[in-house]
């Protein structure tokens, strides 16, 4: 039975990759492999969901009162307020580049030397780059995609397309995200592998309540949402509806500008990131996914299987891939506020409709095909299949 190893960026923080991989670790655990994850972070005490008890979690960087979290204190600060400790190796398009320093990298590199796992699998473009170039040749090196190729800038997807040709497989969450790489990429082999849901079901009584949620940054849209939310204000109040965002990050203060700026304060709740958003969705009616890019989006599986109405925009693989519009949820064309306010309102004025219950039912057998046994073995399958050729 394989060994899985998983270099990942802060297991220990909140994020749809982070859930996507403790819920992959915790099913290929379950079924008697030994895993391994590495978390180049580590910011808590504990991973933030839940993790088998046999998975063996390595911290790499970690800044505690400990003889060696007091070491990393003190190059962290060479790095920020000096040129000493420039980072030289990870890729220049890395989007957390500045958490990353020559004294980081160098003790990536070394985790990564000594791995002795079957498999390693890469979880950010940056580390698959990584895995791909230091990892020893004997074992199977995966980099997984959970954005997707053309999310990426331009340069970065040089970088990617070069680099990834050194990997064995490379996994996509949906099949157009797989075509665009088989077009670029000739040596490793392409599968899909999406992400699992694994979450309970509540039976909990519907509130009056539009939930979104997510990091605070601007590839997640929220601005666009507050924006969507001032042009229905009237009507939101009118039929006492909230909207309750859930999430933390450098978007916050932007968000708050704007809330204010709209008078909005009393129908947009600000709330705290949370581990129990199923929960939260089962309680509520629609879920609000306004990305400017989502390579999969986990929170439009997990509303729809709690009985959300889900609308989202165009031009996202995710949304696109999960969604098919008027049938299980809606989506509106790219950016336009005005047609996802529109979309709410109507949702709301007809949610007792035959057709709004209906797309309801329709959302909740989507989910069916993202069950983690069948993810496990579509995956086990996929992995052993390639190399019996």
């Amino acid at each position: 039975m394989k060994s899985f190893t998983f270099l990942v960026h802060n297991i220990y923080h909140m994020g749809g990759t982070t859930k996507s991989i403790s819920n992959l670790a915790n099913i290929l655990s379950e079924k008697g492999h030994r895993v391994k994850i590495i978390s180049v972070f580590k910011a808590s005490t504990q991973p933030y969901f839940k993790l088998n008890k046999d998975i063996e979690i390595i911290p790499i960087i970690e800044y505690a009162k400990t003889p060696q979290g007091l070491i990393n204190i003190l190059f962290n600060r060479i790095h920020k307020y000096t040129p000493f400790l420039k980072p030289k190796i990870i890729n220049k398009n890395e989007p957390g580049l500045n958490q990353f320093s020559s004294y980081v990298e160098n003790k990536i590199i070394k985790k990564l030397q000594q791995i002795d796992t079957d498999i390693v699998v890469g979880t950010r473009a940056s580390y698959n780059l990584l895995i791909a170039q230091y990892v020893e040749e004997h074992i199977i090196k995966i980099g997984m995609e959970h954005m997707y190729l053309n999310a990426h800038p331009k340069s970065y997807q040089q970088d990617i397309i070069k680099g990834y040709e050194n990997l064995n497989i490379v996994t996509t969450l949906t099949k157009d995200d797989q075509q665009d790489y088989k077009k670029q990429l000739k040596n490793p082999h392409i599968i899909v592998v999406s992400n699992i849901l694994n979450e309970p079901k509540y039976d909990i009584p519907k509130k009056n309540v539009i939930v979104a949620a997510g990091r605070f940054d601007y590839e997640k849209g929220f601005d666009l949402l507050i924006e969507s939310i001032n042009l229905i204000q009237e009507d939101m109040r009118k039929y006492d509806y909230v909207l309750e965002l859930y999430g933390d990050g450098q978007e916050k203060e932007t968000y708050i500008n704007l809330i204010n700026k709209f008078n909005v304060g009393d129908i947009i709740k600000l709330r705290p990131t949370t581990n129990e958003l199923s929960k939260v969705l089962a309680s509520s009616k629609i879920t609000a996914v306004p990305s400017r890019v989502e390579g999969f989006g986990l929170v439009i599986l997990e509303a729809m299987y709690q009985q959300n109405i889900v609308i989202g925009y165009q031009g996202c693989y995710g949304p696109e891939f999960l969604i098919e519009h008027n049938v299980n949820g809606y989506l509106i064309p790219s950016n336009d506020i005005i047609k996802f306010s529109n979309r709410i309102i109507e949702v709301i004025e007809h949610y007792d409709s035959i057709e709004i219950q209906s797309v309801i039912n329709e959302s909740e057998i989507r989910t069916k095909q993202f069950d983690k046994n069948e993810i496990y073995s579509k995956f086990l399958n996929d992995i052993e299949g390639l190399f019996e050729q």
